[in-house]
């Protein structure tokens, strides 16, 4: 499944909304882009798009390029650790 582009007013509304929750800053680097202007910008499926498709604003967060790409399309070790805790060592089944 190939990604859509966003158009520049969607991209634009997104952007606000993420920086109104998170500030103007890298989520993953915490640089600020107010800053250093020169700094990339790009939106950030937190959660690779490959597991959840879709441009929610729950599921994006702005990052500089060179995290973003750093990254890639894998999940985030902080989301993996709350995944392995959530299941036992004994099996499949949820922790009680």
């Amino acid at each position: 499944m190939s990604r859509p582009r966003l158009d520049e007013a969607t991209r634009d509304y997104l952007q606000c909304a993420i920086v109104a929750r998170d500030g103007r800053r890298c989520f993953y680097c915490a640089r600020n882009f107010k800053k250093t202007p020169m700094r990339r910008k790009t939106l950030d499926h937190y959660i690779p798009w490959w597991i959840w498709p879709g441009w929610d604003v729950a599921n994006l967060v702005l990052a500089c390029e060179g995290c973003n790409l750093a990254k890639g399309a894998v999940l985030p070790w902080p989301l993996v650790w709350l995944l392995l805790a959530t299941f036992r060592r004994d099996g499949w089944g949820l922790a009680a």
